[in-house]
């Protein structure tokens, strides 16, 4: 027991006190020390994956960040949601349908900005809903930068823990999205907060429209995470689910033809589903 405590006491020296002081050299390592690891825009420089840091040593800290597995596993993400719900939208043009998304904790809702310029010429509506200012403001300039209309995507500040937005927002502007898109929200949530988000998504979600879900099964830096990184609301902890979990779910809410495909690191369950 003595040697356990021993041992914790030291690996925690070593990440707090060692790793931390690292980290903070670099400009995705200082932001994810200092409460911001789990924001839109943290999300957002992982994706751009341009390294920036202090000196020299701070440059390469960043660029061993933004290699880490974890990362590129991030960047992955988006490559692989933008090409599902590239999917979606050839479908929708056949059909003679408009492309509606919403998208539930969008950050700074690069990926959406990378549709809408593939599929400029195609009926899309997209609203993006954040809490976060900061991100919401990286979201809008990199959409105007991109000359993408506000017709095309909107982003609105709201608290999607709270999703009787989605009937708000079908009574109010008689919207109703066809494919709705949670990434990166599920992992902060506990099983029944989850449920109930999926019953709601199922409620407010189109007839025959898509249900684009990312969650975690396992993390390479988890305890670099757990011990260093910190979020908003403190330490960094994420729930962990198993595909077979998320089948399960997305059957027992009435979601039908489910999908789930799993990164080359095994940490990401991408999940898509049918109303």
């Amino acid at each position: 027991m003595l040697f356990e405590n021993m041992k914790t006491a030291i690996e925690d020296f070593f990440y707090k006190k060692v790793i931390r002081n690292i980290l903070m050299l670099s400009n995705f390592g200082r932001r994810s020390v200092l409460g911001e690891a789990a924001s839109g825009y943290n999300f957002d420089y992982m994706y751009e994956n341009k390294p920036h840091g202090f000196l020299g040593i701070g440059y390469l800290i960043d660029k061993m960040l933004l290699n880490l597995p974890a990362v590129q596993a991030t960047r992955l993400r988006r490559v692989n949601i933008v090409k599902i719900v590239s999917n979606e939208i050839e479908n929708h043009r056949l059909q003679g349908k408009t492309t509606k998304i919403l998208d539930l904790a969008c950050g700074a809702g690069r990926y959406l900005s990378d549709i809408v310029k593939i599929f400029s010429k195609n009926k899309i509506e997209i609203v993006g809903i954040d809490y976060d200012n900061k991100s919401l403001k990286l979201a809008k300039n990199l959409s105007e930068k991109e000359g993408i209309s506000k017709e095309q995507i909107r982003f609105v500040k709201g608290n999607v823990f709270r999703l009787s937005i989605l009937k708000k927002l079908g009574k109010r502007v008689d919207w109703r999205p066809n494919i709705v898109i949670a990434s990166g929200l599920t992992v902060y949530i506990d099983d029944d907060e989850v449920i109930n988000m999926l019953k709601q998504i199922y409620e407010g979600l189109a007839h025959d429209g898509c249900i684009l879900i990312d969650s975690q099964e396992s993390n390479p830096s988890r305890k670099l995470m757990e011990k260093v990184l910190k979020t908003k609301q403190g330490a960094w902890i994420l729930y962990y689910r198993s595909p077979a979990q998320w089948r399960h779910w997305l059957h027992k809410c009435g979601f039908r033809d489910i999908v789930i495909s799993c990164d080359q690191w095994k940490m990401y369950n991408l999940c898509s589903a049918r109303k």
